[in-house]
């Protein structure tokens, strides 16, 4: 099986040492370009409370609390080895009271309505059982005027993304419409697709 093949496996639901490997790359300089992307596109309120949904290895996790070092970051994943990595790698911010990681599924989160500012969704729709569903509870969990943010590396329009898919399995590539429509009948608006085509990158928001 080809290496993207491999990576794209583990990542729904990481477990044992070569799904702690894949979080491992997930924290790694070989996926810092996403988020640099996408960071540099919106504006961090140096207060904000974040929800980053499927944090994986918790690199992002990490990434929003350097830049929103007086506000709150949780991280949500379903993997038990990923919310263990989390924790470890925001260990500090923890202890000092801006952090939590939790465990839980994107489609029904152990979560309160309407507490966060941002919530974000990097590389994790692709496994969702129903994007419809996890996109209904972003929207419940922000906060009137909050946003969502939805970035992925595979944009949809390759046509190699939905053999990518099958191959893997269970995993779907969600084009820039589908998000869209998606979005907008959870209750979304001001809904921005910001596309990079010469990388596939993919950056959706929207406001509640």
């Amino acid at each position: 099986m080809a290496k993207i093949h491999r990576y794209y496996r583990r990542g729904g639901h990481p477990r044992g040492f070569w799904g702690r490997r894949a979080l491992m790359s997930m924290n790694g300089k070989s996926h810092e370009a996403l988020p640099k992307w996408v960071f540099d596109q919106i504006n961090l309120n140096d207060n904000l409370r974040i929800l980053d949904i499927g944090c994986g290895g918790g690199g992002n996790v990490r990434r929003m609390h350097e830049m929103c070092p007086n506000g709150h970051v949780t991280g949500l994943d379903i993997s038990r080895i990923a919310v263990e990595m989390t924790t470890d790698e925001n260990y500090p911010a923890i202890k000092d009271g801006f952090c939590l990681v939790v465990g839980g599924n994107a489609v029904q989160m152990p979560l309160a309505k309407e507490i966060f500012d941002l919530v974000t969704a990097f590389e994790t729709i692709y496994y969702w059982s129903t994007i419809d569903g996890g996109f209904a509870e972003a929207y419940r969990v922000l906060k009137p005027g909050g946003m969502f943010v939805v970035a992925n590396e595979l944009d949809g329009l390759d046509p190699e993304h939905e053999i990518l898919a099958r191959r893997v399995g269970p995993m779907r590539v969600y084009s820039p419409d589908e998000i869209k429509l998606s979005l907008s009948e959870a209750g979304f608006k001001d809904i921005t697709v910001n596309h990079d085509e010469q990388r596939g990158f993919l950056c959706v928001t929207a406001k509640k």
